[in-house]
């Protein structure tokens, strides 16, 4: 027993060393990503005609402004999280979902749908990730039965559904008195506000919180997510163990487009309540989803900091725009440059190890 113990506490110490230098090297990776960026975007915006210090001064806006109001950044980051889970859970098994923008919408409007009729929220929540569950579905019925490559069937019904939609809320949903807009989410079925003092926290982030954590759980602690990693790796080699490929995509694809679903649901329980006629409050969070993912790492933990970092930038691109007057393509140029450097390291990396696994 003795004997045993210095074997098993040096293997210890080698692993907690070994996640030390993982973890050193993802920061640094990270910080050399975001400060090459901004030497970009600034040797860029000099090229462009703008002063050489005004790279710095916008810089400065961006970050200070985009991350001063906690409650209104996690508020912001919350249909973001989701729908980079959406993007996340089927990446996992080998399949894209880039159909997450077209999910959120569907999830949106039935919980709209029902909290408007029940005025229950959890039923309205359950309404939205069902709906978005069911649209994932069909894609992934479309890309295993029928060989239909999801990114193209999910770009057509994006548009279909942006359209239908738009007609939806015009024809059926609009508020008599404000044409425009729906009629308002009841008060009985809006996500309440927590008021902690320091901080007047949504549960919208909470309910996401808990998706990616949830997520988390499935995919690294049982036996389910553990297949469907091995499903994604090496589809021949999942066969081999006796893992069912086709049920495991369906799965993926059906748990990201509930994600998404509940991501338009969140966002219209919890933040704006009503949608307006031209989908303004709902539209680009399933593009911007795909981003958030990649720079979680293709981890559902990581989807949740990359999502607070890339809303932080968001509201600060809208500061340099009211504040200094520059035109929104100078703030996506930033963010836009910001967010392709901290993902290219992860796309090496990841493309190693798939190249890896494929040669094994």
């Amino acid at each position: 027993m003795l004997s045993g113990k210095p074997g098993i506490l040096k293997k210890l110490f080698e692993n907690i060393a070994s996640r030390r230098r993982e973890y050193g090297l993802a920061l640094l990776e990270v910080s050399l990503s975001i400060l090459s960026s901004l030497i970009i975007t600034a040797f860029i915006m000099i090229l462009m005609g703008y002063p050489s210090d005004l790279s710095l001064v916008a810089y400065s806006v961006m970050f200070s402004k985009g991350f001063d109001n906690a409650s209104y950044l996690l508020s912001r980051a919350s249909p973001l999280i989701l729908t980079a889970l959406a993007f996340l859970y089927p990446s996992l098994t080998g399949l894209f979902n880039i159909g997450g923008e077209g999910q959120l919408y569907v999830g949106a409007i039935a919980s709209l749908i029902i909290a408007l009729y029940t005025g229950n929220s959890l039923l309205a929540l359950i309404a939205g990730g069902l709906a978005g569950a069911a649209l994932g579905m069909l894609l992934a019925v479309l890309r295993v039965y029928r060989n239909v490559n999801e990114v193209v069937a999910a770009i057509m019904i994006n548009w279909a559904l942006f359209n239908i939609s738009m007609f939806a809320i015009a024809t059926y949903l609009a508020d008599p008195s404000i044409p425009h807009l729906t009629r308002q989410v009841p008060d009985t079925a809006k996500l309440p506000l927590m008021d902690l003092g320091f901080l007047r926290l949504n549960t919208s982030f909470l309910v996401a919180l808990a998706a990616a954590i949830g997520g988390a759980f499935l995919f690294y602690r049982t036996r389910l997510g553990f297949a469907m990693r091995v499903s994604g790796l090496n589809p021949f080699a999942s066969m081999i163990a006796g893992f069912e490929n086709r049920k495991l995509m369906l799965t993926s694809f059906a748990l990201g487009g509930a994600m998404a679903g509940l991501g338009g649901s969140i966002l219209v329980l919890g933040i704006v309540h009503r949608l307006d006629t031209m989908m303004m409050s709902l539209y680009g969070y399933g593009f911007l989803g795909i981003g958030a993912s990649l720079l979680g790492r293709n981890n559902p933990i990581g989807v949740v900091v990359s999502s607070i970092f890339l809303s932080g930038l968001l509201i600060g691109g809208q500061w340099i725009e009211t504040r200094l007057g520059l035109p929104h393509q100078v703030a996506d140029l930033i963010i836009g440059i910001i967010v392709i450097s901290l993902a290219i390291p992860f796309a090496y990396h990841y493309m190693k190890a798939v190249l890896k696994v494929k040669r094994k």
